[in-house]
């Protein structure tokens, strides 16, 4: 191996490889949309709001020591902080 250091000398430019152009995008079918479709329908049909979620929400908010105390205290601590800006 040969190290040939030499601030003051311009490296000789090497020959780069030639770029190559993308491929054209693939055809596409009419079984891709018809899936696409498919799960526009499923999303269409989806609730707007899931139960489970729902009770869980419900079951904090009955709580009364929800949020606990430290979430408060460091939330008051924040709006102290940036109380100013």
């Amino acid at each position: 191996m040969e190290i040939d250091f030499n601030p003051s000398r311009i490296p000789k430019a090497e020959p780069s490889q030639p770029a190559t152009r993308p491929s054209a995008p693939p055809a596409v079918d009419g079984a891709s949309f018809q899936n696409t479709s498919t799960l526009q329908e499923k999303v269409k049909n989806l609730p707007a709001t899931r139960p489970e979620k729902v009770a869980a929400a419900k079951a904090l908010m009955a709580d009364t020591n929800f949020p606990p105390d430290y979430v408060l205290k460091r939330v008051a601590v924040l709006l102290a902080i940036n109380i100013n800006q």
